[in-house]
């Protein structure tokens, strides 16, 4: 009885990956500074700069918008210590009143070093759970992990990526523009 081997083959019409978007090269941290200017002036919205350390002035050239953290921080933190005090309060003066030499059943100085440490972790879990939540993470898959040229990002490779659904994405133009930057390779990234 002879075996039979099942073969998949691909589906006529299958969907193409879709362009995630343009993965720019460029020589060094000055020509990356210049770009990022100059794409925030032309007018692009959806990209991004990858270094392999910080660059100074960067931020201010992406415009990039301050972080909304710190709030969250302060509202974590504000509830722990809150939460301290208020748990103090109901179990020595309403749930558990005790009456020592004639002191209040409550008092703030005796509370604080509840209230310290409850305020401190609460703002660190919230820190933890918030970065998460504002960077997008777990994000497991991302189009650029594909591309070997952007593998050298963290050693020595400096790149900008426009994503193919800014209002202002055109393959041609967008790849010319570029390119009059001082870009040593453009690339498609395509989103498997």
């Amino acid at each position: 009885m002879a075996m039979t081997q099942n073969i998949i083959s691909p589906v006529a019409g299958a969907a193409e990956p879709t362009p995630y978007g343009l993965l720019a090269e460029f020589p060094d941290p000055q020509a990356l500074l210049r770009a990022a200017a100059a794409i925030r002036q032309a007018g692009y919205r959806r990209w991004d700069c990858y270094s392999p350390f910080p660059i100074h002035g960067l931020d201010r050239a992406m415009r990039l918008k301050r972080s909304g953290l710190p709030w969250f921080v302060f509202g974590g933190a504000f509830t722990g210590c809150f939460a301290a005090l208020a748990v103090a309060w109901f179990c020595n003066a309403y749930s558990y009143p005790l009456i020592f030499s004639g002191k209040p059943y409550w008092g703030l100085p005796a509370n604080i070093p509840v209230a310290f440490p409850l305020t401190i972790l609460f703002g660190a879990v919230t820190t933890f759970l918030a970065l998460w939540v504002l960077a997008g993470l777990p994000r497991l898959h991302h189009p650029l992990f594909f591309s070997a040229r952007f593998r050298r990002a963290t050693t020595d490779g400096f790149f900008v990526t426009i994503e193919a659904t800014d209002p202002c994405y055109d393959l041609a133009a967008t790849t010319q523009l570029l390119r009059r930057l001082g870009a040593q390779a453009v690339e498609v990234v395509k989103d498997c």
